[in-house]
């Protein structure tokens, strides 16, 4: 049986900045993740990185950040990640990332919606992709080992205790124990419930909600407002602050100052609008040029020469896995720590965007929970033993049984695992869209657990790269979190943010703290704020 002091789930941006916080701190640390190694399908960055490197302070944009999240942030959370926004822009480009800059050679900062001064930093419509390539060759120079097509099938608790996980080798087909003192998670956030693309699939919550651990503020997802109209190509908002121009239909620019997701409201709400990218000057154009070749040969539009149309999909969720200012899970219902278990990036719901993503906070939140979390993970498994390997035996032989039961049904009569997340996410837009109202969340959550009901069916027998089967654990898992979303909808009863609740005035609705949902889909526990 594998052991190791942290042991770091998905292939994300925040996973690779845990991993090097851990390995700096002197925690023996992996990464395990269900995408190939050079993959990066669990980050949806919309921008670059929001950091006041060019005000006298990062106050203005705490505010920003806590206003954008319609008050439903954590202020230590806020305070922590803004404050330390400048020295990440400056980790990054020690380790080599060549941020746009002026002509006084500081870094280029944008003003994108939702920010009161030019704030964001940015490599043009690269970001996310060179970002990431310096932090895996972070994890490279520390010998972080890095594992890809490893499906993480169970967490193993004792108690309160996250001490191990129960993984399936998708190459091999074999399955496996591992023995963690500190796990941590930073997956993908669920958006696919919606878009239906199979990308987010919301394998940590679905984790977690097998585990009996509650989950936080699921009703909020965000909108991308530069999503191209009939795909999905979404335009990185940095282009926003570089000239680019969203126009209404009745060819006025649109009011950005409440943030994207307000923006994308505004746009679906007036049935569409135009992006209009000629004003990006000589200059800038470089730094988007990917963008205008995409926009060509994917769409067979020239932005050189003409509008964009715009019609947003949602994007990265903003509930998760609960954690506290250090990037411990915690159980909210309890109000008590999980010992063992972290998360971060999109699997956490830390309290840094409330109740809507700011432009920049997205990228910013994956980098800083990652960093804090990987270093609380190092620093609790030096004090703790490795420990509950039998709990892990007996969920490793659950685990074959489980598999063995899968593979023996190959072939039998039922539903595709693509078929029942076309009917999901056709369910989530319809009724967990922009608005909401209880008759639509009841009829949701009643056609979700027909989905969860349905016998899924693959044809592939064989254990050996049996992607069907992986297809049918995502799409089980995600089943799951998608009904928790929709009972922490339907508990809200208020407009808050990304979650527009039409039955209920907002003067009189109950401003609720934090909803939990727990693994069979009810609402655990509310803490109400006055």
């Amino acid at each position: 049986m594998q052991a190791w002091d942290v042991v770091i789930v998905g292939g994300s941006i925040a996973s690779l900045r845990a991993a090097i916080a851990a390995s700096d701190a002197g925690a023996t640390t992996t990464v395990l993740s269900s995408a190939a190694s050079s993959a990066y399908v669990d980050d949806a960055m919309s921008c670059g990185l929001a950091t006041s490197s060019g005000e006298a302070d990062p106050s203005t944009h705490a505010a920003d950040t806590l206003r954008v999240g319609a008050d439903l942030c954590e202020t230590d959370v806020v305070a922590q990640s803004t404050n330390s926004a400048v020295s990440y822009l400056a980790e990054l480009e020690k380790w080599g990332l060549n941020v746009r800059r002026n002509r006084r050679g500081t870094p280029h900062l944008g003003q994108l919606p939702g920010q009161s001064n030019p704030r964001t930093a940015s490599t043009g419509d690269s970001t996310l992709r060179e970002v990431r390539s310096i932090l895996e060759e972070q994890c490279i120079k520390r010998n972080i080992p890095r594992r890809g097509d490893v499906e993480i099938l169970n967490i193993v608790m004792d108690g309160d205790r996250a001490t191990g996980l129960i993984a399936l080798d998708v190459q091999t087909g074999e399955i496996f124990g591992i023995q963690a003192k500190s796990i941590l998670l930073a997956g993908s956030g669920f958006q696919s419930a919606w878009n239906g693309d199979g990308i987010a699939m919301g394998t940590a919550a679905s984790l977690a909600l097998r585990s009996d651990i509650p989950l936080a503020d699921l009703e909020f997802t965000s909108m991308h407002p530069l999503t191209v109209a009939e795909t999905s190509f979404c335009i990185p908002l940095d282009v926003l602050g570089s000239g680019g121009i969203v126009n209404g239909a009745d060819g006025q620019p649109m009011a950005t100052e409440a943030g994207p997701d307000a923006l994308a409201h505004s746009i679906i709400e007036a049935g569409g609008a135009s992006l209009d990218l000629t004003g990006i000057s000589r200059d800038d154009s470089p730094w988007f040029a990917g963008i205008a070749r995409s926009l060509s040969s994917r769409c067979g539009i020239d932005c050189t020469i003409e509008s964009i149309p715009l019609m947003p999909i949602v994007g990265p969720t903003i509930g998760g896995i609960p954690t506290n200012a250090s990037g411990q899970a915690i159980n909210r219902a309890w109000d008590a720590p999980l010992q063992g278990l972290f998360a971060a990036g999109d699997a956490a719901c830390s309290g840094l965007h409330g109740a809507a993503l700011n432009s920049g906070d997205h990228l910013l939140g994956a980098i800083s929970s990652g960093a804090t979390a990987g270093s609380t993970a190092a620093t609790h498994a030096h004090s703790t033993k490795h420990s509950a390997s039998t709990a892990i035996s007996v969920a490793l032989s659950e685990a074959h049984h489980s598999h063995d039961a899968m593979l023996t049904e190959a072939g039998s009569e039922g539903v595709s695992p693509g078929a029942v997340q076309s009917s999901l996410a056709n369910t989530m837009r319809t009724h967990m869209g922009i608005e909401r109202d209880a008759a639509g969340l009841s009829s949701a959550s009643s056609k979700i657990q027909e989905l969860r009901e349905i016998n899924l069916s693959i044809s592939d027998g064989s254990p050996v790269m049996n992607t069907e089967m992986v297809s049918m654990i995502r799409t089980q898992g995600l089943l799951s979190v998608a009904s928790a979303a929709v009972s922490a909808a339907l508990a809200r009863e208020e407009s808050r943010g990304t979650h527009v609740r039409t039955d209920y005035p907002k003067t009189l609705a109950k401003l609720a703290k934090h909803s939990l949902s727990s693994g069979d889909g009810t609402v655990a526990n509310l803490k109400l704020r006055n």
